[in-house]
């Protein structure tokens, strides 16, 4: 038999004690003590009714793409607000070539520059000579971009 002293004795007492308490809380109290949940339908509905002449209906795709938008669909996005051919980039001025992919304001410029300082544009491939354009963005410009002649004809 194990022989204990009178404060072990008191010190086992007060362990056991604590473990019971701490049962008979864990037994009884889960379910008992749920939190207040705030019913917000009524706040939701005003707020609908209230802001209705200011809300604009949103797309489901739209409001996809935006959640999925990262800085490369930044720049995509740019080019989705176009449609195929509808920049004439002989009369087009700089707030209509900023929306072309990789346009920027500086490119915008120096476009408008060279446009100013040779002409107008007798060829796309002719953008080459703009400062900051080479081959490759002329490739992903063409999709958007087309000029028209000082004659008249579109190219």
């Amino acid at each position: 038999m194990i022989v204990l002293t009178k404060s072990e004795r008191r010190a086992l007492l007060l362990v056991a004690f604590i473990l019971a308490i701490s049962a008979a809380i864990q037994w009884s109290g889960p379910g008992t003590h749920a939190p207040k949940v705030f019913d917000y339908t009524l706040q939701d509905s005003l707020f609908k009714v209230l802001s209705a002449d200011t809300l604009q209906p949103v797309a489901k795709t739209s409001l996809i793409q935006e959640t999925k938008t990262t800085k490369k669909s930044k720049k995509k996005s740019k080019s989705e607000i176009l449609a195929p051919h509808s920049v004439d980039i002989n009369r087009a001025d700089a707030k209509t070539l900023i929306k072309l992919p990789r346009i920027g304001p500086k490119t915008a410029q120096a476009i408008i520059d060279y446009r100013t300082e040779h002409g107008p544009f007798k060829s796309i491939e002719e953008l080459d000579n703009v400062k900051g354009i080479g081959p490759k963005t002329i490739e992903k410009l063409r999709p958007y971009i087309y000029l028209t002649l000082p004659d008249g004809s579109a190219k």
